[in-house]
This record gives C-alpha cells, sequence and structure tokens, in this order.
C-alpha cells in the first residue's frame, strides 16, 4: 500500500546521499588552506618551482572534483524534490478525494508539499548539510594551533547561538505572516475570479476595502518579522567579521612571541572562513528550515491509501440497495444539525422522492445518498459498503448525482461528462442522449470539444446543468441522484426531463429526486418528508401525496384566516371612526 511514509522514506535516502557528497566536498574544501600552508613553509623558502606545480594541479584537481561532487548533489536534490511533488501530489489528491478529506484539508496538504519541496530542490538546504561537518575545519584549525582552534570554536558557538535566537523570536511572527498572506490572497482571487459580478453588484470600494484590510495585517507581520530577522542577520554579519577579526588579531599575537609562523595564519583564516559560512548560511535560511520541517511533519502524518471496493467492470456489480441507519449530520457553521436520525431502505430500481420546505435539509439528504458527503453518525451503505467508499472506487461510480450547483472542472465539455478518463466520445454522446441533453451540447460552438472554465465559467447555467446530468448518466449507474433538476428548466424542458427520468425507471435505473414539482413526484414509488433535517413521515407516493395535497390548501386556508381577520378588523375600525367623527 502506498503511503506518504513510504514515498518519504525514498526522500530521505536521496537526502542521506547529499549529506554525503556535502562531507566529500568539506573535505576536498580541506585542499585549499594546506596549499596555502605549502606555499609559505615548502614553496617560498627552498624557492622550488616544480613544488608550487605539484601542489597547484593537486589543488586544481581537488576543486574540480568538489564542483563536480555538488553538482551532482545538487541534481539529486532537485530531482527528489521533482519526483516527490509528482508521486505524494497524486497521492494527496487521488487519496484526499476518495477518503473524503475536506477542501481546507487538501489545500493544506498541497501547501505543505510546495514547501517542502520548494526547500529540498533549492540552494537554500546547503547550509544544513554543510553545518555538521564544521567540525572537520575545527580539528584542522586546533591541529595548527590550539590557541587558533579555541578563537574558531568560539566563533561557532556565537553564530550557533544567533542561529537558535533567529528560530525563537521569528517563529510566531512568521506563522502569522504566513496565515495573513493567504487570507489577503485568497480574498484576491475570490473578489478577481468574480470580478464582473462585483463590480456589478456595487462591491467595488467595499471588497477593496476589505482586502486592503487583510494585506495591511500581512504587511504588519511581515514587517515585523523581517525586522527581527535582519537585526539577527547584521549581529551574525558582525559576530563574523568580529572572529575573521580575532583569528588574524591572535596570529598576529602569535607570530610576534614565535610560536606561530605567517602560512598558518593565512591557513587558519580559511579554515575558520569555511567553519563559519554554513553557520551563517543556516541563520538566513532558518525561517524555510522551520517551515519545511513543519510541512515535513503534516506529510508524514497523512492518511494511507483509502481502502475501496474492487468494482472490475463499473457499475456492474453493484445492486445498488441503499439502507441509511440513523443518520445524523451537522454543518460546522450550524449550531443545530442539517439532518438528525434518518434511516430510509431503498430498494434496487425504486424510485424514491425527497419533500419537505426549504431548509429541511433535501440537499443533505441527497448529497449522503450520492456519497458526496459523509455522515457525522450512522452509516450510509450501498449493498453493505459505505456509500463514499463506493463512489471514491476505480472506474465508474455506481450512483450518478446531479447536485443543484453543477461542479465543473476546467477541460472540456467531454471531459467533464467523461470524468476525465479515457472515454470514447460515443459512450459520452451516448450519454448526452439518455440525459436529453444532446441537442443542447452538440449546438456549442465546438461540441464536446467546446472549453469549460474554472467552475463552469463559458457556459450558460442551463449548459452547465446539461454536462452535469450527462456526467451523472455516464458510466451506465444503478442509480442515479438529483437534487432540484427543474431549477432553470422551461416546461418543454422540464418534459423531456421527465420523459428520460420514465424511460431510466423502466430501465431498472433507481433515481432518488429531491424536488417539490409534482410532475417529477408523479414518477417515485416512495415518498420521504423531511421538516427540520428530521423525516416526519415516509411511505407509497400515492398514498403520500393525496394527503400532502389534502395538507397544502387546508395550510393555505389557515394562513389566509388571520389575514382576513384582520382586515377585517381593520374595516370595521374604520367603521366605527367614520361613525364617531
Amino acid at each position: 500500500m502506498r503511503t506518504s511514509r513510504r514515498l518519504l522514506k525514498q526522500v530521505r535516502r536521496a537526502l542521506l546521499a547529499a549529506f554525503v557528497f556535502s562531507g566529500c566536498i568539506n573535505l576536498l574544501m580541506l585542499a585549499t588552506p594546506l596549499y596555502t600552508l605549502q606555499v609559505f613553509q615548502s614553496v617560498v623558502p627552498l624557492d622550488s618551482i616544480e613544488t608550487l606545480a605539484i601542489l597547484t594541479l593537486i589543488t586544481g584537481a581537488a576543486i574540480l572534483a568538489s564542483a563536480a561532487i555538488e553538482m551532482a548533489r545538487d541534481m539529486v536534490l532537485l530531482r527528489a524534490g521533482l519526483w516527490l511533488d509528482h508521486e505524494l501530489g497524486q497521492h494527496i489528491l487521488e487519496n484526499g478525494l476518495k477518503s473524503g478529506r475536506s477542501a481546507a484539508d487538501l489545500k493544506a496538504d498541497a501547501r505543505a508539499l510546495e514547501q517542502f519541496r520548494a526547500f529540498i530542490a533549492s540552494p537554500t538546504i546547503n547550509p544544513l548539510f554543510d553545518a555538521p561537518w564544521v567540525p572537520i575545519f575545527l580539528l584542522a584549525l586546533a591541529a595548527l594551533n590550539p590557541k587558533m582552534g579555541i578563537v574558531g570554536v568560539a566563533a561557532v558557538l556565537l553564530l550557533l547561538l544567533l542561529s537558535v535566537l533567529n528560530a525563537l523570536i521569528t517563529a510566531r511572527a512568521q506563522g502569522e505572516s504566513l496565515r495573513a498572506a493567504e487570507r489577503s490572497g485568497h480574498w484576491w482571487r475570490t473578489v478577481a475570479g468574480n470580478g464582473l459580478q462585483a463590480g456589478a453588484l456595487g462591491l467595488s470600494r467595499g471588497a477593496t476595502e476589505q482586502w486592503e484590510s487583510c494585506n495591511r495585517a500581512h504587511i504588519a507581520a511581515a514587517y515585523s518579522l523581517g525586522k527581527r530577522a535582519s537585526v539577527v542577520r547584521a549581529l551574525a554579519r558582525a559576530g563574523r567579521i568580529g572572529s575573521q577579526i580575532a583569528i588574524y588579531g591572535v596570529g598576529a599575537w602569535l607570530i610576534v612571541k614565535g610560536e606561530m609562523e605567517p602560512g598558518v595564519l593565512v591557513a587558519s583564516a580559511i579554515l575558520l572562513a569555511r567553519a563559519l559560512a554554513p553557520i551563517e548560511g543556516v541563520i538566513a535560511t532558518v525561517r524555510q528550515a522551520v517551515a519545511a520541517g513543519s510541512a515535513y511533519r503534516r506529510l508524514k502524518a497523512l492518511p494511507a491509501d483509502a481502502v475501496v471496493p474492487s468494482v472490475v467492470e463499473g457499475a456492474q456489480q453493484a445492486r445498488a440497495e441503499i439502507v441509511l441507519s440513523d443518520v445524523s449530520f451537522y454543518y460546522p457553521t450550524r449550531k443545530t444539525p442539517a439532518l438528525r436520525g434518518v434511516s430510509l431502505r431503498l430498494a434496487p430500481g425504486e424510485c424514491l422522492g425527497i419533500v419537505g420546505p426549504n431548509g429541511a435539509g433535501k440537499t443533505t439528504l441527497a448529497a449522503l445518498i450520492a456519497g458526496a458527503m459523509l455522515p457525522n453518525s450512522g452509516a450510509a451503505d450501498l449493498d453493505g459498503i459505505p456509500i463514499a467508499k463506493w463512489q471514491r472506487c476505480d472506474g465508474a461510480p455506481p450512483i450518478g448525482y446531479l447536485p443543484d450547483e453543477p461542479a465543473l472542472l476546467e477541460g472540456t465539455v467531454h471531459d467533464n461528462i467523461a470524468r476525465f478518463t479515457e472515454a470514447s466520445l460515443v459512450s459520452v454522446a451516448q450519454a448526452a442522449v439518455r440525459a436529453g441533453v444532446h441537442d443542447t451540447l452538440h449546438n456549442l460552438a465546438q461540441g464536446y470539444d467546446t472549453p469549460v472554465g474554472p467552475g463552469g465559467s463559458g457556459l450558460a447555467m442551463r449548459e452547465r446543468r446539461a454536462v452535469a446530468l450527462a456526467r451523472a448518466l455516464h458510466g451506465n449507474p444503478k442509480l442515479v441522484v438529483l437534487d432540484e433538476p427543474e431549477l432553470g428548466l422551461d416546461g418543454t424542458s422540464l418534459r423531456r426531463l421527465a420523459d428520460v427520468l420514465a424511460g431510466m425507471k423502466a430501465a431498472g435505473v433507481g433515481i432518488v429526486v429531491a424536488t417539490q414539482d409534482p410532475r417529477l413526484l408523479a414518477l417515485t414509488d416512495t415518498l420521504v418528508v423531511l421538516n427540520a433535517g428530521q423525516v416526519q413521515t415516509q411511505g407509497p407516493s400515492a398514498q403520500l401525496s393525496r394527503q400532502l395535497a389534502v395538507r397544502r390548501p387546508a395550510e393555505a386556508a389557515a394562513a389566509a384566516t388571520p389575514a382576513v381577520g384582520a382586515v377585517a378588523h381593520a374595516g370595521g375600525t374604520a367603521s366605527v371612526q367614520a361613525g364617531l367623527h
């Protein structure tokens, strides 16, 4: 089973290889101070040009080898980052859709992947690989002279302390800056994506002020973060320069005392600079490293592949027997449940109608039956298996679903109907014919190849619903769930839809329709009446339709009676007042 841990384990192997390459690079970097030391101790005193030439060739070869290994390290990290972006990105999206993760979680997972990939594939990670090899240069410095080694250790400890300080004082500000930037960017994309409507609705000034408020918070957090980081960087730079001055000062003092030669001083300065460079780099990249660490922990905690039933030939193995047992569903923004304790059974090929007043939970119940929502409690099963798992299996889902707001993705009409799978034009056209929308889609500018923008932009609402209905019927589903399919249809289109549903019913396809239209309800076998998220009553459609037909005039008369009384009372009062006058 593919898991994020296994994918990240492959990346850890690449990071380990990069760490080993960094060790080789740092060992080869010792060639420069050794070259300087030999020049002062062997070449200059002996006036040996041959020795200089040999030393130069050896040092040049070491530098070339170091450059080659550094290129190999960068390529390993780049390929690891790109491989992870492709493989783990596919895992996040596919597994998230199959397991029903929320849109917010999917966006957060995608951001975490992007942060981690960008960090390991960029040069900003190199100081973290070089920093563990700093002791090599400190040991070499101490080998040249213990006092110089003490100066080097003190300088490294100072920069390490500044690095920890940088991480502590910028962690909170960095989180605030990222959250504020996300809010500002989200608001900008939302308004810009609906620019024409926002302008027509008079939102120009208000939307701009709201974005300005969000962006002001982002700017304040970014300024605070930058100010703190700038102070630490300035201190680190001053510490590095001070350390170089200290190494030269101590070295000059030792030379004057006769305890060290000038060549050792030059080599010591090179070793100290090489030891301090990774630490200063860590200070500069500590924010990115902290963010990448948080992203890695989130990616590592992702769930494994969702377990879905094996459906070899699309929906043909499904009988489409729906059983809901004590199902409840809560929206995060509401205090009361949208559905509470709903239980029902739908036999294969049965046609169910869902009715009720506005806000009764019809759309929520339809979405639960279609697997578009997951119940907070209770069970929603199809043939004994959770509906959500059936709908997210490989192949065509056994339940076709037409939501009240069509959800179309960027692509073509053909792509959306075929659910972005390899499907022939004939199968797509056949689904449109069964849905009764072939003429509507065929008469588009480019027919089934007509481009569809994000969210269905570029198509009229009638055309979007036509695409969504054809998609619901593509793949020969055993059950079709329709949420208010009569929206936006004229009389002719509604009659055509009723004929389509009647044909599906005759073919043995189960139908669930949430509607108030009596022409569509006439096709149903069973009715479920919802009220305030609960099943008020359910039973045969013929019986309940008569009861509802009798109840509605009575309710209308009862509602009209107070109004008539009020009018009569007002009229009587006016007559009395007129008589008094």
